[in-house]
């Protein structure tokens, strides 16, 4: 079955060779692994650079470590996000699929508004995302000349002119070296971020697309209630109770397959933001105040459609109580009183086994990088 949701994510997940092509979802063949493997060690660039700058920075008693440990933060953050989502694409994908088939219990009412805004959305985000990573590349030139001033008096030599701090056992102040490097770093950049915010917007979008089910099971509900014939009425009831199932199924398979890649938000963006602060409050920086904005509205975008999620799966039992159940036969009633008693079971998308996505959560990693930026504070003193 074609998916009828998340066009416009996943045609550019496609191209990234994070998601197969049309048709081959369900079972995407090993090429689309190994393009996968070969295009995640085209990009490991950063991360080498990064790691070699940082021993040799350490070796060398830099204070210019911190920019490197925010690179290599975010870009082994994004790496492990994008393999582990790329791990349970098949999984994923069913689910995707599940929520395209509209046979059993039709198409909800406001699904194609929904669908059409989420896809709008998708592409301001691509856009947004675009910008933050032209930020990020263009810092470098624009602070070339400071750091080149900066080197005539520096014992350990940077390499200017570069997107992020590395280091190589060459000389690459070279032409065209240098710039192949600087273009390798952008592309990396633009293929690893985006990667993830867009997978995060995924989830994101298929998270929002449950909710819209949801949503159709209340009206169905109210409907049922308001029936007058009595055989018709415990017939869409019964549907009313298996739909109900079928939502609480799809979100424990989100539960099941989105944890292990929403793990990184807990794993990472707490050690992440703390070191950004400390490279921001240090002086300030176009790229990781861009990379914190970028991170950040991605961390925001799927702990608000948890929140979302968890929200409209407890109204469900709300819009039940508030109906005339109690009006109706007793057969009807129990079945209702079942439909209020599993809505008090909350629909929980977790990011881990620690925490699930909901507004705390992003309290709650504030809360570690403030640990973590007081830590930097105090022993860099």
């Amino acid at each position: 079955m074609p998916l009828v949701i998340l066009g416009e994510t996943l045609s550019y997940l496609r191209f990234n060779c994070i998601w197969p092509k049309k048709g081959h979802e369900l079972n995407p063949g090993k090429w689309f692994y190994i393009k996968f493997i070969l295009m995640l060690t085209s990009q490991s660039v950063i991360i080498f650079g990064s790691s070699a700058h940082l021993v040799v920075s350490i070796q060398n008693k830099s204070s210019n470590i911190f920019e490197d440990l925010v690179i290599l933060i975010g870009e082994v953050g994004v790496f492990y996000f994008n393999a582990t989502f790329v791990k349970f694409q098949q999984p994923i994908a069913k689910i995707f699929t599940h929520l395209s088939n509209f046979e059993k219990f039709g198409i909800p009412p406001n699904f194609e508004q929904r669908n059409k805004k989420l896809m709008f959305w998708s592409r301001m985000y691509k856009t947004f995302i675009d910008i933050v990573i032209f930020n990020m590349c263009l810092e470098t030139l624009l602070r070339l000349k400071s750091c080149e001033k900066a080197n005539l008096t520096r014992k350990f030599k940077e390499i200017c002119g570069l997107v992020v701090t590395t280091w190589v056992p060459f000389d690459i102040n070279v032409f065209p070296l240098k710039q192949i490097l600087y273009l390798w770093q952008c592309y990396t950049l633009l293929f690893t971020l985006k990667g993830a915010a867009l997978i995060s917007f995924s989830l994101m979008e298929s998270m929002e697309h449950l909710v819209v089910r949801i949503q159709h099971l209340k009206g169905l509900l109210l409907e049922t209630v308001d029936t007058k014939d009595e055989k018709l009425r415990n017939e869409n009831l019964e549907k009313c109770v298996e739909y109900h199932t079928d939502i609480f199924k799809i979100g424990q398979e989100m539960d099941k397959n989105f944890a292990r890649c929403l793990f990184t938000h807990v794993l990472f963006s707490g050690a992440l933001f703390g070191c950004l602060g400390y490279t921001v409050m240090e002086s300030f920086s176009l790229l990781s105040s861009s990379l914190f904005s970028g991170w950040m509205l991605s961390l925001i975008i799927v702990s608000v459609s948890g929140q979302h999620v968890m929200d409209e799966g407890f109204s469900i039992g709300d819009t039940a109580y508030d109906s005339n159940w109690y009006d109706r036969d007793a057969s009807f009633q129990k079945n209702i009183v079942l439909i209020i008693t599993r809505s008090q079971k909350p629909i929980l998308i977790h990011a881990g086994p620690f925490s699930h996505l909901a507004h705390v959560m992003i309290l709650t990693i504030f809360k570690t990088a403030y640990t973590y930026l007081t830590m930097l504070n105090a022993t860099s003193k």
